[in-house]
């Protein structure tokens, strides 16, 4: 079984994973764009008994677009994100991509709330375009 690693930037708050993540998408709901500070975020997620968090951290709990809650879990030093939970994803946690710092790891297979995309991002041929969160 594969082991990674992803941390936050100073790197006083780390996830643990094991294995494959289940899913790997990209999403560009409102939400995701200001907490990544860009116009997309990139997450992978993976089983969340796979997952070992390591660091002092906070939790932010909010609602999104779906009004469902979601909740990030970040570095009270630094303020960067590694982790998120999603009421519409029990059992699950997201992982942005990044705090991996892996060049060769896999792109996303979806866009999630592609609805809500920069009009100037084009997007592979392969990526499935899913307009707004499922139910």
């Amino acid at each position: 079984m594969s082991e990674r690693i992803a941390r936050c930037g100073c790197g006083d708050l780390a996830v643990t994973v094991q294995g494959k993540p289940a899913e790997i998408h990209a999403c560009s709901c409102f939400n995701c764009q200001r907490e990544s500070g860009s116009a997309f975020s990139y997450t992978a997620v993976f089983s969340e008994a796979d997952v070992a968090l390591a660091g002092a951290r906070k939790v932010w709990r909010r609602h999104g677009d779906s009004g469902r809650w979601l909740e990030s879990v970040f570095c009270p030093t630094c303020g960067g994100a590694v982790l998120s939970r999603a009421e519409h994803g029990p059992g699950t946690v997201g992982i942005p991509v990044g705090c991996f710092a892996d060049p060769t790891f896999a792109p996303p297979e979806k866009l999630v709330w592609a609805v809500r995309r920069h009009h100037w991002l084009e997007l592979p041929e392969a990526i499935e375009i899913v307009e707004r969160e499922p139910e």
